[in-house]
């Protein structure tokens, strides 16, 4: 008895399905980690329930259709009878209805009334339940449809229970058939998905990938064994044993390898599926309650925060005359006489950025590494309102980044963008879904390259009417500050902008503000304990351009303004002679941005020692912005036709192979048969696409017969159809095929080649009337429908139906 026991505790079988639960387990748990505001107590339960179900169908005569009608019908009833707590007021019912069957027949006999009341008052409070329960559900939906998100805790968890329910469902289907990677692969994407975007409990995904490769070592050996068994094919017991140990030998090496070394890879991937289609995924997260980790977590907990261009005070490098790189714009011609002066265009050239701000200085949130071939746009599209940049960069001192003003397009180098928001990979996305893409910084070790850029051609009066309706994803990004952020921060924000209606105007009162602080290199780093922005303002009160532009990102942010903090280089000293900028060690800068809606990022520039920056105030003293640059209207459209391209190539390619196939394969596929072969095929063919019109063919139903049934329904389709003339020789090639089957039949050695080709040829032209004949019999079934429907939703038929 024991020793059975211990059998059956060590087959396959019950080793895959204390498995299969470990997974749902750990799938659950890896789930329920990333959600909040949602019970999750029962997803576990409702797992094995729905799993054991599935289970047991698998063994039935059930196909794969009805099994999964009858698991979502079963989900979706209990999920209904747990959301509107039905529990009990069914079993009233129940009591009720079992209460009043005894009275009936005595009631009949009597001809005494029955008393429904209970029965009606049980079914009341069912109806109250379920109308409340469907007025919450479609409160939930309408945030869907209208962007509104609506938190709504019973909803969520009955969401959630139903997706792990069908997701439980379908493991246990194909567990029922041992197929581990068909099992088990929903569970993966499922979790692999929520944990991207939450970035918690990661390493569940590697165990659910783990008892997957268990599983297929388990159920692949006991399918052999139960190959040899059927066969009677002897096999030694030290087989279990051996397969054992390689199983989990195999398991632990791959499992150990895939969690080690690319252990920077799954942060990548966990990166790059975040910031795909973010502000979508947001939405539907948010709904879901699925949390994500947030800037001051995990994402950059291992980075140090500090200012930028600190490094930059000692060792000279601030008052260096060493040139760092050489720039050429071509917005101006050369200049011969050196004493000549032109007005200057002033850029500045940026090469990194940072968006979460933390006591200490600057961090940024998750960057994720695109690779950048050459002259492809990083922008797929043209901005309204920017004019293009040409830049020629020579770099003397290479830093292993590239430098541009504005916002990059394209450069002639392939190099590595850090993206923190992707642009959308739309080809035609608005001006406003373009702008929100944002990048850290791009790598490259080139030493001289080719770019071009956007830069804002905006005056202060668009920038005075711009809304202040900004996008989620400026907002939750350059909105942020840490909760440790002084009081004291907050109402000098609130004190320089008082009186100020205008993003634009506060903004300006901001920078104004903070450059009446005197610059000065000679300063100390701040305190180790203390708020770089609350130690600059109120203690130090001086300092160089770190301090400026955090101040002043700091106090846009506490106003409510979407600001950043760039890195990079002042413009420099330009040569006229030459037509280029001179830019040494001494210019590094750092500035703060504002985001604009429909606009963009604009600099501004708070350090003293700096010119302010000075823009047109109307459009009729601005620059008029040049026609789209030819050279980027040319790249952007090589782009779109590359994109597309590869898009439609799947399908060009499966187009080239129908036509290739029934162009000249089918025709060699039939002709090196047997004649006589090749006709039974091509009957069975028609017999295959004919059999949803005419019927199974049964038994004792012989080819002439099924032949009859056929045309007889294509001719009741023809007279109803648009396309007569196409249908109308239909009959002729079927009852040649036909014929010729038959023939083949009675006559197997005496069909020739040339019958084989005359088959062909007819089944080529029927195959298409057949396809269309099939096409008018579901239109018309479902024109049929809709005309039942109407009859049936007449006051007149309801009538007609109750009186029956």
């Amino acid at each position: 008895m024991i020793g059975r026991l211990v059998d059956k505790l060590m087959s396959a079988d019950f080793i895959g399905l204390v498995l299969l639960l470990t997974a749902l387990q750990t799938l659950t748990s890896g789930i329920a980690s990333s959600l909040r505001n949602t019970d999750t107590k029962y997803f576990f339960w409702v797992c094995c329930i729905a799993m054991l179900i599935a289970l047991g169908l698998s063994k039935l005569k059930v196909n794969g259709i009805q099994a999964s009608a009858g698991m979502i019908a079963i989900g979706l009833l209990g999920l209904w009878i747990l959301g509107a707590r039905l529990s009990n007021p069914l079993f009233d019912l129940g009591k009720a209805i079992a209460a009043v069957l005894p009275q009936i027949i005595p009631a009949m006999h009597a001809h005494i009334p029955i008393d429904t009341t209970p029965i009606g008052d049980a079914w009341l409070v069912i109806k109250d339940a379920s109308n409340a329960l469907s007025l919450r559900i479609q409160t939930w939906l309408f945030g869907l449809n209208e962007s509104v998100t609506v938190s709504d805790p019973l909803v969520r968890s009955m969401a959630w229970i139903l997706i792990i329910w069908l997701i439980a469902a379908w493991t246990g289907w194909f567990a029922g058939r041992r197929n581990a990677i068909a099992s088990l692969l929903p569970s993966i994407i499922l979790l692999a998905a929520i944990t991207a975007y939450s970035g918690l409990r990661i390493y569940t995904l590697w165990i659910l990938v783990s008892f997957l490769l268990l599983l297929m070592g388990i159920w692949n050996y006991k399918n052999h064994t139960t190959q040899w068994e059927s066969r009677k094919i002897d096999y030694s017991d030290s087989i279990r044993y051996d397969a054992s140990q390689a199983v989990l030998f195999l398991t632990i090496i791959i499992g150990a390898v895939m969690f080690i070394t690319p252990s920077i890879s799954w942060r990548e991937i966990r990166d790059y599926l975040r910031e795909r289609n973010q502000s979508s995924e947001n939405e539907a997260a948010n709904l879901l309650g699925i949390q994500q980790q947030s800037v001051s977590g995990p994402n950059v907990r291992h980075q140090n925060p500090s200012l930028p261009r600190e490094h930059l005070l000692s060792g000279g490098y601030a008052q260096s005359e060493k040139i760092v790189m050489i720039i050429r714009t071509g917005e101006l011609p050369p200049i011969g006489n050196p004493s000549m002066t032109a007005d200057v265009p002033r850029h500045y050239w940026r090469s990194v950025t940072y968006d979460a701000y933390v006591e200490g200085g600057w961090v940024t949130s998750s960057a994720v590494p695109q690779n950048v071939q050459a002259n492809t746009p990083l922008i797929p599209g043209l901005l309204n309102g920017y004019k293009t940049l040409h830049l020629d960069v020579k770099m003397v001192e290479p830093e292993g980044k590239l430098f541009w003003s504005g916002i990059l397009f394209s450069a002639d180098i392939p190099f590595k963008a850090n993206w923190r928001i992707r642009p959308q990979s739309n080809l035609f996305a608005d001006q406003s879904t373009l702008l929100q893409a944002d990048m850290f910084a791009a790598l490259s070790s080139a030493t001289a390259y080719k770019a071009q850029s956007y830069i804002p051609n905006v005056t202060v009066e668009e920038l005075r009417l711009a809304s202040t309706e900004y996008p989620e994803e400026i907002t939750k990004r350059y909105l942020e500050l840490p909760d440790s952020l002084p009081a004291r921060v907050r109402e000098l924000a609130a004190e320089i902008t008082q009186g100020q209606n205008t993003a634009y105007d506060k903004a300006k009162a901001i920078e104004s503000y903070l450059r009446t602080y005197p610059y000065d290199l000679n300063v100390p780093a701040p305190p180790e304990d203390r708020d770089v922005a609350d130690y600059f303002l109120f203690d130090l009160k001086r300092g160089y351009c770190d301090y400026y532009a955090t101040a002043m990102v700091v106090l846009a942010r506490a106003s409510g303004i979407p600001a950043r903090f760039v890195s990079g280089y002042s413009p420099g000293s330009y040569d006229a002679v030459s037509a280029q900028y001179i830019v040494r060690e001494l210019n590094a800068h750092s500035w703060a941005e504002i985001y604009f809606p429909e606009i963009g990022w604009v600099e501004f520039e708070p350090t003293a020692s700096e010119p302010v920056i000075n823009l047109a105030l109307t459009k009729d003293q601005n620059t008029p912005v040049q026609p789209s640059d030819s050279a980027a209207t040319k790249l952007l459209n090589r782009f779109r036709l590359e994109t597309a391209l590869y898009w439609s190539a799947p399908l060009v390619v499966i187009l080239c192979v129908l036509i290739l196939y029934f162009a000249f394969i089918e025709r060699w596929r039939y002709m090196r048969l047997a004649p006589a072969t090749a006709i039974e095929q091509i009957y069975r063919r028609l017999y295959r696409l004919g059999r949803p019109l005419a019927g199974e063919r049964t038994r004792a139903e012989t080819a002439s017969e099924f032949m009859e049934k056929l045309v007889i329904r294509i001719d009741r389709l023809r007279e109803h159809s648009r396309f007569t003339k196409l249908l109308f020789s239909a009959q002729n090639d079927i009852e040649l095929l036909t014929d010729m089957y038959q023939d083949t039949l009675f006559s197997h050695s005496n069909i020739q080649k040339q019958e084989a080709h005359t088959a062909l040829r007819a089944w080529k032209r029927l195959r298409l009337r057949l396809w269309v004949a099939r096409i008018n019999a579901g239109l018309n079934a479902s024109a049929l429908s809709r005309r039942l429907r109407r009859i049936w939703s007449r006051p007149e038929a309801t009538q007609t139906h109750g009186s029956m």
